[in-house]
């Protein structure tokens, strides 16, 4: 017979909304404050670009070893952890008088970002025993994940127009205050029975690897991808994470499951979600930098212009998923929302500098129809391709996955973009402007807003112009890119999952197998 549900089951779901949407804030809010971090703390570009890299890079190379521990020692436990150890850190990081202390209260944050993220689903799925109960789950789930990415910019807009640039930090605490106590009523406790003991080498190397891969990706569009160190970086990543499939593999006690790997469902639905996020967030940050330098809004006002469609949507279809994907199955809405991604794309790099918002509205709205409709198909996909003794482990590979697309995402769309733009610059000489000014104009969209505020009048205008043109040309030959890949992930989507219904915690066959045997020599 089975378990009756637990009756606290949707406060449960609110205090994990809470403790998810406060990481999604932070992690969000802080690219508004950038200019004002500049004026206060004296920060340089390479130190601004630290302040965010410093909490991505611990935050994604912790996330496995973060969803092993949550298995093993409770998962509420390490979600409680998790949020003494952000607030803490957010109330530091508000406090900071140089940028150096800021890039290491943000280091810190990622860590308590990576207790908190892989708990919060894990504990989900172990709390919403049914299957129907838990998509809609599943469904509020990726709302709030959804919309904290878009409630953070105008939070700090907000916040910036009031008050102290500590204020975006401290907004944290009072939050992370009410899901702790909250926490402590209403989150059951759950764990792998039979977890054993902790895989501290598989840990070592999995964070080496992942460490080393996301630096590159980082890394590769500010030092150059030709750089020795940036060229390093990458097949240190790939010995190191073949090292770690190795022990993995021998391991008595594993700290992931690596032949699970070989189940589509896992494997296919994994790719597809990194595939996903390349797409969506190298549209996002593009997009957002021209509403700001071509169109020229200010960081609120860009920042409504994309939460506005976006919010709607995501409100509007993402809590019918779930009878969406009873209806079409899970593999349809991954395929059709990745599709989506693509068309999205594809409508954007059509633009033009003098293109209308309302033209913009509608690829914001399609990219959030195709956002709400994959994020939670696919997060059930992976949740049920692993047992639920095994949740913090699937709950890891699905967040990892997402944060490494949107890492690449940034990367290639801005590397892309930035390469593009001095072929769209179509000033070849201007009266009194130099060949050396021109030539920095020339080289970036920051290089020539630099030369403009030397210039006045029809010379000022015409090197504006011609740099917006080349930004304009650069996203779109950025977002034509960015189409296709997207529309690749679809097709090997619709190749890869098995359109059946999820064997959840099912034997591996070989007819459910992608990657072959795997051998221990």
């Amino acid at each position: 017979m089975a378990d009756a549900p637990d009756p606290r089951r949707w406060w449960t779901l609110g205090v994990l909304g809470l403790s998810l949407l406060v990481i999604g804030i932070d992690n969000n809010i802080l690219n508004v404050a950038m200019p004002t971090l500049v004026r206060k703390l004296g920060a340089t570009p390479s130190q601004l670009q630290w302040i965010v890299d410093s909490y991505v890079l611990v935050f994604v190379g912790l996330l496995l070893i973060s969803g092993r521990l949550g298995d093993r020692l409770g998962r509420k436990g390490v979600m409680t952890a998790g949020l003494v150890v952000f607030g803490t850190s957010s109330l530091l990081a508000a406090l900071s008088s140089s940028a150096t202390q800021l890039i290491a209260c943000r280091a810190v944050m990622g860590v308590g970002a990576a207790l908190i993220m892989p708990a919060t689903l894990s504990i989900l799925v172990n709390v919403f025993t049914d299957p129907a109960e838990r998509r809609r789950a599943i469904a509020y789930w990726s709302l709030m994940n959804a919309t904290s990415a878009f409630i953070g910019p105008v939070t700090g807009g907000l916040l910036l127009r009031q008050f102290a640039w500590g204020s975006v930090f401290l907004i944290n605490v009072p939050i992370v205050a009410v899901a702790l106590a909250a926490g402590r009523v209403l989150v059951p406790t759950s764990r792998d029975p039979d977890a054993g003991k902790f895989d501290l080498v598989g840990a070592g190397l999995s964070a080496a690897a992942l460490g080393a891969l996301l630096w590159g990706i980082i890394e590769g569009p500010s030092k150059g991808w030709g750089e020795p160190v940036v060229l390093f970086a990458f097949p240190a990543a790939l010995a190191l994470g073949f090292a770690f499939v190795r022990w993995e593999l021998r391991a008595p006690d594993p700290m992931v499951d690596i032949v699970a790997f070989r189940r589509p469902r896992l494997s296919g639905a994994a790719v597809a979600v990194m595939i996903a996020f390349v797409a969506m967030s190298g549209s996002m940050f593009l997009v957002i930098q021209s509403l700001q330098l071509v169109k020229g809004y200010t960081p609120l006002t860009a920042a409504l212009a994309t939460s506005v469609p976006i919010c709607t949507v995501n409100f509007l279809w993402m809590p019918r998923a779930p009878r969406m994907i009873e209806r079409f199955t899970a593999k349809r809405m991954v395929v059709g929302g990745i599709g989506t991604i693509s068309l999205a794309a594809m409508m954007i790099s059509t633009t033009t500098a003098h293109s209308s918002y309302l033209f913009l509205f509608v690829a914001f709205a399609l990219m959030a129809l195709a956002f709400s409709s994959f994020l939670p198909a696919s997060t059930e996909t992976i949740m049920a391709a692993v047992p639920a003794q095994k949740a913090g482990a699937g709950s890891a590979i699905n967040q990892m996955a997402r944060q490494l697309g949107q890492a690449l995402g940034v990367a290639m769309a801005g590397s892309v973009a930035a390469s593009a733009y001095p072929g769209g610059f179509s000033a070849k000489e201007v009266p009194g402007v130099s060949t050396a000014a021109l030539d920095t104009a020339r080289g970036s969209i920051t290089g020539a807003v630099r030369v403009a505020s030397q210039l006045t009048g029809d010379a000022r205008a015409v090197v504006l112009d011609a740099a917006h043109h080349a930004f304009i040309h650069g996203m779109r030959t950025a977002m034509a890119a960015t189409a296709t890949i997207a529309l690749l992930g679809a097709l090997y989507a619709a190749k890869v999952i098995p359109s059946g219904p999820p064997p959840v915690g099912a034997d591996l066959t070989d007819d459910d197998a992608t990657l072959g045997q795997l051998v221990v020599d």
